[in-house]
């Protein structure tokens, strides 16, 4: 609750000088929320091997990412999956084809899904499909993180929200694909390690050699 927040928020002598260094206000909602909003607005990661490749890099995604690219689109996936997030700008019922929460009596009130914000018997079960930019480093999946793996998500979602199943050669194609999907922060491809942080070991074998 925002009367919390603020209390701890103000209870920072660095908060305290930075808010006020930014907002005549100080600390308020208003303030925390602009901030928020300002940091999520520098998160942007363009240059994915995928980017390239829509822009004109034939040579950008491997054979496998390619076939994983076809399936993805073949299966009618980039239905609900568009845009330039590649998703996030629409909500979809959990199990369209088979019932996800079926059987389960151990329902919770996060399981309710937009029903929650709406009270409207049509979004129970109804969650906002994610943009998939960057999906291969957010594991674990779904709103009940019961995805361990993004192998264990694709399955899940052909399952239930396309009702097949697929052979293990196409989920790995469509991973591939998904992975393709990781851009670049400030220059850096997200999930590795920039050049100019320490390696320890190569450190190590450096003094070796000497």
């Amino acid at each position: 609750n925002w009367p919390s927040v603020i209390s701890r928020l103000k209870a920072s002598s660095d908060y305290v000088e930075q808010f006020s260094g930014s907002y005549d206000e100080g600390i308020t909602q208003e303030t925390v929320s602009h901030a928020i909003s300002e940091f999520e607005r520098s998160l942007v990661t363009p240059d994915s091997d995928f980017d390239l490749y829509i822009k004109g890099d034939e040579t950008a995604l491997s054979q496998q990412q390619l076939a994983g690219l076809k399936l993805f689109e073949e299966l009618g996936c980039i239905s609900c999956h568009q845009g330039q997030g590649i998703g996030g700008n629409m909500f979809q019922r959990m199990g369209a084809k088979l019932d996800y929460f079926a059987g389960r009596d151990d329902l919770t009130e996060f399981d309710m899904g937009r029903f929650n914000a709406t009270g409207d018997e049509f979004d129970r079960h109804r969650f906002k499909v994610p943009s998939l930019r960057n999906i291969a480093l957010t594991a674990p999946y779904f709103h009940d993180i019961s995805a361990a793996t993004l192998e264990d998500a694709i399955q899940t979602m052909v399952r239930y929200q396309l009702g097949r199943r697929l052979k293990d050669t196409d989920i790995q194609s469509i991973k591939a694909f998904l992975e393709s999907l990781t851009g670049k922060y400030n220059g850096t491809k997200l999930g590795t390690k920039p050049s100019t942080e320490f390696d320890a070991e190569s450190d190590d074998q450096s003094e070796n050699e000497l």
